[in-house]
C-alpha cells in the first residue's frame, strides 16, 4: 500500500465510523462487533504506515494481510 491508498482507506473507515452509523442507541451486540472490526482495521493501517516509515517490508506485508482480512470480514458481515 502506498501513502495515497492508506489515506483513502482511512477516509473509508472514518466514513463508516462517523457517518454511516446506526440511529439506534445503545448499539445491538452484533453492530458493536462489526464496528470493532473498523477499529482493528485502523490499528493495522497505522502499523502499515509505521512499517513503511521504518522500511520493514515483512511487518508491512503482515499488517497489509491482516488489514485486508479484517476489512473483508467487515464488508461481508451478514451476507
Amino acid at each position: 500500500m502506498n501513502k495515497k491508498q492508506i489515506e483513502k482507506e482511512y477516509k473509508k473507515i472514518d466514513y463508516e465510523l462517523f457517518d454511516n452509523r446506526p440511529a439506534i442507541t445503545p448499539y445491538p451486540p452484533d453492530v458493536v462487533k462489526r464496528r470493532e472490526l473498523l477499529l482493528y482495521a485502523q490499528v493495522h493501517l497505522a502499523e502499515i504506515s509505521w512499517a513503511k516509515k521504518c522500511k520493514d517490508l515483512e511487518d508491512e506485508r503482515l499488517h497489509t494481510e491482516a488489514y485486508n482480512s479484517v476489512i473483508s470480514k467487515y464488508y461481508e458481515w451478514g451476507k
